[in-house]
């Protein structure tokens, strides 16, 4: 499952995952594999050196008996027409619990984003079609600048020059929305000062020009 569409509104940068740690050993992440899978549900797991991350993710439909998470008492989100809700029971993400005062909509969407997806899916696309992937800290912040030709759909999209050429801001490789110009969250400075840190990370110069 891609769960970048649900994580549109999220922050760009967030801090890591505030996980109760899970004290138990490896035979305690089968049995909630196994409780987890047997609610129609799949467990998605995060090994630290100390702790395992861990939430179930279960495809909500309002006419099953046996739904073990439902809009009403869990974070859910809306995906390819299919709704999918956060089992609490068999996850220790304290974001996304409904009933914790350490409940947050948007970094539980970034926390189940870093389980679910990694973004390697969305860098492949970008390299194969000579884009450039800008990537910060970990895996699942990352940005995707492709090589603009047109010069007709500049002042649709965010733009910078690299190396003397003309890269744009491509929304369906990147999670980040600052520097979509079709996003609420479109803010020119913002979006510079984030292209700034992440090419820096990457070594790489972004110039920035007018269109």
């Amino acid at each position: 499952m891609n769960f970048k569409t649900f994580c549109l509104a999220a922050l760009a940068l967030l801090s890591a995952v505030n996980a109760a740690p899970l004290t138990n050993n490896a035979s305690s992440i089968d049995d909630l594999k196994k409780a987890c899978k047997h609610g129609n549900s799949e467990l998605h797991v995060k090994m630290n050196e100390n702790e395992a991350i861990y939430a179930c993710v279960h495809k909500y439909k309002e006419n099953k008996h046996n739904n073990i998470a439902r809009p009403d008492n869990s974070v859910c989100f809306y995906l390819d027409n299919d709704v999918y809700c956060i089992a609490r029971r068999y996850t220790n993400i304290k974001e996304c619990d409904k009933s914790s005062k350490n409940f947050n909509y948007r970094t539980c969407s970034y926390d189940i984003l870093s389980l679910t997806n990694d973004g390697i899916q969305d860098q492949k696309e970008c390299k194969a079609r000579n884009g450039i992937v800008l990537t910060y800290n970990v895996m699942y912040q990352y940005i995707c600048l492709y090589p603009e030709t047109s010069s007709h759909s500049l002042k649709d999209k965010h733009c910078v020059v690299v190396d003397g050429k003309v890269y744009c801001f491509y929304e369906d490789n990147t999670i980040i929305t600052t520097c979509n110009k079709h996003s609420k969250q479109y803010n020119h400075d913002n979006c510079m000062n984030i292209l700034s840190e992440y090419s820096k990370a990457n070594g790489i110069i972004v110039n920035e020009e007018k269109f």
